[in-house]
């Protein structure tokens, strides 16, 4: 029973689930999954210069990463060019891409909105901030 109440791994993945199916469906319409569109953001924030250091910016298994990234690059959302590393390709949203990630960016905002009224504004930002630091030290010790 001591498992089922305190286990971190099982408390965790019930919620991102239950936030992933939320934002989902928020954007539904965009024909994006918020995992394509956290992808779209991150590439939008910074150019990373390769998949494996976009996998370690959004705490992914690397391999995983590249699926969601091929069937990407298949829908014409994201594009591949040399970033001068060897073997190491940079990744950009196409114009199409540029197009969806706007349209998906009012739908987040709308779900997010949404999750922030039902769980509060002050607690939210208080937990995002605990999850943030759990991570890192998480992070520190892998």
């Amino acid at each position: 029973m001591a498992i089922a109440q305190q286990c971190a791994a099982l408390h965790s993945r019930v919620f991102s689930r239950l936030v992933t199916r939320h934002y989902n469906a928020y954007l539904r319409p965009t024909g994006l999954m918020v995992t394509q569109f956290t992808i779209m953001n991150a590439i939008t924030l910074f150019t990373p210069d390769s998949i494996h250091h976009l996998a370690e910016t959004l705490g992914m298994e690397r391999t995983s990463l590249q699926r969601t990234v091929d069937k990407m690059i298949d829908k014409g959302l994201l594009q591949t060019r040399s970033s001068g590393h060897s073997r190491s390709l940079e990744l950009s949203l196409t114009t199409e891409g540029k197009r969806i990630y706007k349209e998906a960016s009012v739908k987040w905002n709308e779900a997010h909105q949404a999750f922030v009224d039902m769980a509060g504004t002050e607690e939210w930002s208080s937990v995002a901030e605990k999850l943030q630091d759990f991570s890192a030290s998480l992070k520190s010790n892998l």
